[in-house]
Parts: C-alpha cells; sequence; structure tokens
C-alpha cells in the first residue's frame, strides 16, 4: 500500500470517527431533552394534583365552617317589627359622656331631654328654658325597670315602632329605642296588635323594678314619649332617692277587674272597655308604687317567664345587657 491509499485511509477514518461522535452528540442531547421534558410533565402533574387536593380541602373546609355555624348558632333570631323600614344597628353603651346635672345640660336640637331614675322608677321630661337649656320640668311618668337598665350614661333614641316583637314571643306598643336592646315601651302584650292581651299582672307592677332592662310605661305615656320625643332626643340614666322635680305619678292596679284587665286603662283607643267600664264591686285602687329593693328576687321567680324575655336582644347585647 503506497503513502496515498494510507492517507486516503486515514482520512476515511477521521471522517467516521467525526460523524460518529456528532451521532453520539445528537443523540446525547436528544437524550436530555427528553428527560426534561419528561421531568416538567412529572411536575405539571404533581402540580395539578396538589392544587386539585388544595381546591379540595379548601372547599371541605368552607362545607364544614358553613355547618359548624348552622349546627352551632344558637343565637335568637330578633324578630321583625311589621312597621320596620330599616335595620336596628345596636348602639354602643356609653355612646356620650353622662350629664352630671340637667341645669347643664345644652340645647341638642330637639325639644325635649328625657331622664330616667332607674332606683326610683320615674321618667321626668324636661323643656327648654329662655336660654335653651333643659331646665324645665314639663311631665313625669311611672315607669319599671330592670336588672338590665344602664346605671348612667346618656344615649340618643333612634328607631321607633308602633308594635315591637320583644324577645320571648311578647309584644310592646309605642318602642321607642334608646340604646341596643333596651327600650321604652308599654307593658308588653301577649299577641301582636292586639290590645285586649295586656299582661295585667306586670301592668301592676309598674312604680317598682320588674323589666329585663326596658323601660316599661302605662301607654298613655309610651304614646307621648313615641309622638314627642324625635330621633335624636338625649335620654339620660341616673339614681337618687329624690324621684325628681314632679314627684313620682301613682298607676292603677287592674288584675282584679277580670271584665276590662286585658285592656291598659290609659290607652287612647276609642274601643279601650274602661271607657264604659262601671266596676261592680268598688273603684279601681290607686297605690303610690314605691321601689321595693327586697321583692325583686321574688318577683323575678314568680314571673321569669313573662317579664325576664322582654328585652329584643342578640348574644353580644344579652351579655352587655342580662
Amino acid at each position: 500500500m503506497n503513502k496515498l491509499e494510507k492517507h486516503i485511509l486515514l482520512t476515511i477514518l477521521i471522517i467516521l470517527v467525526i460523524i460518529a461522535s456528532i451521532m453520539i452528540a445528537f443523540k446525547y442531547v436528544e437524550s436530555r431533552q427528553a428527560d426534561k421534558l419528561k421531568e416538567n410533565n412529572i411536575k405539571e402533574v404533581i402540580s395539578i394534583g396538589e392544587e386539585e387536593t388544595q381546591d379540595n380541602t379548601e372547599n371541605e373546609e368552607e362545607t364544614n365552617i358553613e355547618n359548624d355555624s348552622q349546627e352551632n348558632s344558637d343565637e335568637p333570631t330578633e324578630p321583625i317589627d311589621q312597621n320596620q323600614t330599616e335595620p336596628v344597628e345596636p348602639v354602643t353603651k356609653n355612646q356620650t359622656e353622662p350629664t352630671e346635672k340637667t341645669e347643664k345640660t345644652s340645647n341638642n336640637g330637639t325639644p325635649y331631654y328625657i331622664k330616667v331614675n332607674y332606683t326610683q322608677n320615674v321618667v321626668t321630661i324636661y323643656g327648654k328654658d329662655s336660654e335653651g337649656n333643659y331646665t324645665k320640668p314639663v311631665k313625669a311618668m311611672v315607669c319599671s325597670t330592670g336588672t338590665a337598665t344602664p346605671k348612667s350614661g346618656t344615649y340618643s333614641i333612634t328607631n321607633k315602632y308602633t308594635w315591637r316583637a320583644l324577645y320571648g314571643g311578647v309584644y310592646g306598643q309605642y318602642s321607642c329605642r334608646i340604646v341596643g336592646s333596651i327600650l321604652f315601651h308599654s307593658v308588653p302584650y301577649t299577641k301582636n296588635g292586639d290590645k285586649s292581651s295586656l299582661e295585667y299582672w306586670e301592668y301592676d307592677k309598674l312604680g317598682t323594678t320588674a323589666s329585663a332592662g326596658c323601660i316599661r310605661l302605662t301607654v298613655e305615656d309610651a304614646k307621648w314619649i313615641y309622638d314627642n320625643c324625635a330621633s335624636g332626643t338625649k335620654v339620660e340614666f341616673y339614681s337618687d332617692s329624690n324621684p325628681g322635680p314632679l314627684g313620682k305619678p301613682t298607676a292603677q292596679k287592674i288584675s282584679s277587674y277580670e271584665e276590662v284587665r286585658g285592656w291598659d286603662p290609659t290607652d287612647p283607643d276609642k274601643a279601650n272597655p274602661w271607657k264604659n267600664y262601671t266596676p261592680t264591686s268598688e273603684t279601681p285602687q290607686i297605690v303610690d308604687n314605691q321601689p321595693d329593693e327586697t321583692n325583686n328576687d321574688n318577683e323575678k321567680n314568680e314571673d321569669t317567664d313573662k317579664s325576664e324575655v322582654e328585652n329584643n336582644v342578640t348574644d353580644d347585647l344579652i351579655q352587655e345587657n342580662p
């Protein structure tokens, strides 16, 4: 074999080696790309699986929360008044600072200012003097307060209701919301809109501590506040052995008069049977109701189902006004 043939053979071998190297390199690159593609696919599958698992977990948690909320909810649903036009928002307990003296109470833009002496169970209405301060007592009302009645502080009347469904399946006429679950209203009725279903045994307690916290009044007095004291009228709570500048009014006992006791004697309704009632025995007794602290517990125990279910509350407000 001559030199030329050797040179050609060597060149062919070199070319074959180069081709083989190129093919090996190509195969290697192709294999690496396939591995990467497979790895990416695996990651995608894992990611999708994790997302589906997370979504399922979140859905299960939301379902569990919903079920737990429904199963564990024991809050009483606040009854809705048939005349209510807007939702009732709870009012914070100390909306404004207590007023130390009525004489220093300045004009708040409303005709009247109300003070509730919760120990004497007397409500006194004040009007403006020549300087616009609320120093002129114009009306006193006998009432019944309760354990959850605010002991101090000044609040404002907000919502009003001609008939208000109260907690426990009873109803009040001429209700005015003062703060949270605390309202002015008549002595409760057992039937909504039925003026002949008065809880007469509770009416006889006017002038004593008998409610769960609301301020119970005769229909005449509750209607007076409803008609004359606009939203925004201030209501101050305080305690004093002196019932007030106009004293403490008296309240009529009605339980012994079966024919008419289902009605409030002061209700101005023309259908009120008291208007034409002639007692067969004796004239209804007028008594001077004084606070009787010693009988409060007995009254609560005797009429728990009737007097302690009066307030229209939620659980948060029950903690504030039990």
